[in-house]
């Protein structure tokens, strides 16, 4: 079994970026990755530096894998299911085999909370989306659906009114919105109904109706998801990493974590928003910092 200098988990943005540096680097670089994180979802980049046009999140994978390849970093397309502490270095168990290294980049990026309803994941990108702050400028003069059930969501809500004042949102049942909440939206004249969504019919070109638990239904040609996400940190239970009381991993300004040899970027990180640009810086950082453990002592002043 081969030992790498380098392992990264997770083939997003921020894994991609790692996987060139380090590749660079002349590094011995694995890359470990489930292709469901988001670049999977299908959805249209338009906020990247350098893509006039947008660039869509599949092509901008496969323009980093390629880049990465460029420079010896070997991937494989696999599940990660274990991650322990050997000695000096790690080994991280997956599906069909497992690999050690001395140094580990956790990039596994987060799980975002989706609605219930047939078909969603077949929505995510075309219709159904999560982040104002990469999609919102889609919105633009058209009536939306945002889904959501806390403050935070209902803060969001607010910040659309941006991009169109047609806007619905839902809430389930369960939902406990504060007086301040139902007051805010109400002022805006955001109206407010109750959901679940039971389901969502789409042509082509026409618009999404959304059918929610009463029967009513809602014309819209796009659903937000104000759900939220959870980092994908489960896998690390033992591994001494600090982590936020939400689970995300906790670096400083150059990625590094608690543990010398173990750094994280990306979306699973506490520092920055959860952009491709970030991604990006966080996944050079992250790189960087991992080659300059790897240095060996004749080549340290």
């Amino acid at each position: 079994m081969k030992n790498w200098d380098c392992i990264i988990v997770g083939g997003g943005p921020a894994g991609l970026s790692a996987a060139v540096y380090m590749g660079r680097f002349r590094r011995r670089t694995l890359v470990l990755d489930c292709a469901d994180g988001r670049w999977a979802y299908g959805q249209r980049n338009e906020n990247y530096l350098g893509f006039p046009r947008g660039v869509s999140a599949r092509r901008l994978h496969a323009l980093g894998r390629a880049q990465a390849e460029r420079f010896g970093v070997v991937f494989r397309d696999v599940t990660v299911t274990r991650v322990e502490s050997r000695g000096t270095g790690y080994r991280v168990h997956y599906r069909g085999g497992q690999a050690d290294a001395r140094t580990l980049i956790w990039a596994a990026g987060v799980r975002d909370l989706w609605p219930d309803f047939p078909g969603v994941r077949r929505l995510v990108g075309k219709r159904l989306f999560w982040c104002i702050v990469c999609d919102g400028w889609r919105t633009l003069g058209r009536p939306i659906v945002l889904l959501g059930n806390t403050e935070k969501a209902v803060g969001t809500a607010l910040q659309f009114l941006t991009y169109t004042r047609d806007l619905t949102f839902v809430a389930d049942p369960g939902a406990r919105l504060s007086t301040r909440c139902h007051r805010k939206l109400e002022e805006a004249g955001i109206p407010v109904r109750t959901g679940p969504v039971r389901r969502v019919a789409v042509r082509d070109r026409g618009l999404a109706q959304v059918v929610l638990a009463d029967r009513s239904a809602l014309r819209v040609d796009y659903i937000f998801s104000l759900y939220g996400s959870e980092p994908r940190t489960e896998l690390l239970r033992d591994i001494p990493v600090a982590r936020s009381r939400s689970g995300y991993v906790r670096i400083d300004d150059k990625n590094r974590t608690n543990i010398p040899t173990f750094f994280a970027a990306g979306d699973v990180s506490d520092k920055f928003g959860h952009q491709v640009a970030t991604a990006v810086h966080e996944g050079a950082a992250a790189a960087m910092s991992a080659n300059h453990v790897l240095y060996p002592e004749r080549q340290r002043l």
